[in-house]
């Protein structure tokens, strides 16, 4: 289990899960990478891709990001648009599969891949009822 859950979220039996995740052995190039992901025990736990496009746009530049938590029990997806792409900041949650299938809430980053450490990632996932797994 990557986290228990911490609290109700509302009062319709949603969750929120805190989970704690930080990149290893990170392959292409930053912003578009995929990496291995461990817990707060350095235990693997899955991998994440990011795939970020910029435009140069006036008068600052624009990145838009999107990816994917892929978890042992579901996947957590993730979109973002910003002209300031300086850590700490904040990625939307879109949804999910598995575990995570009705997910929403939002991540902290506090540090990419293309930084010392790699990524650490910090979820504030909230989950609802239980989804068929296939």
């Amino acid at each position: 289990m990557l986290g228990a859950p911490l609290a109700h979220a509302d009062a319709g039996g949603d969750r929120l899960k805190r989970i704690t995740l930080t990149t290893v052995n990170s392959q292409g190039e930053f912003p578009n990478v995929t990496a291995d992901l461990v817990d707060r025990r350095n235990r693997t736990v899955g991998f994440v891709t990011t795939n970020c496009e910029t435009v140069a746009s006036v008068p600052e530049r624009t990145v838009t990001c999107h990816g994917s938590y892929v978890l042992e029990d579901g996947q957590i997806t993730w979109q973002n648009a910003t002209r300031d792409p300086q850590t700490p900041y904040l990625l939307a949650i879109t949804g999910g599969t598995g575990a995570y299938c009705e997910a929403r809430g939002q991540i902290r980053v506090v540090r990419t891949e293309s930084e010392s450490g790699g990524g650490l990632y910090e979820l504030e996932v909230i989950t609802g009822r239980r989804c068929a797994s296939s």
